[in-house]
């Protein structure tokens, strides 16, 4: 289970969302097709690569959005000056690597 470390989420982990103990909002997000691309791709993979035993839950473009916001979310760096959404995306993966 990812916490994260905010004290304001309204999802503090994954758990909350599959076990619906906290209510859902409904989010329309506009991707780019190689994003898409790659959702659809992350989910075939994580499919096709767990037995059956391990298929409790089906795995959806939204349930691997959602881990990426928790896994994000429990990552510490720095917000100030970000001027667009490819210096977010460079410091986020600075990040991730930093916890590697």
């Amino acid at each position: 289970m990812v916490k994260s470390n905010r004290t304001h989420n309204i999802v503090s982990s994954i758990a909350d969302i599959e076990e619906q103990s906290v209510a859902s909002v409904r989010l329309t997000v506009p991707v780019r097709p190689d994003q898409e691309e790659a959702l659809t791709r992350i989910v075939r993979t994580v499919s096709s690569n767990r037995s059956k035993n391990n298929r409790r839950q089906r795995i959806t473009k939204a349930s691997i959005i959602r881990a990426y916001i928790d896994a994000m979310s429990a990552l510490s760096f720095d917000y100030s000056e970000i001027a667009d959404e490819n210096e977010f995306a460079r410091r986020l993966i600075n990040a991730l690597s930093e916890n590697n």
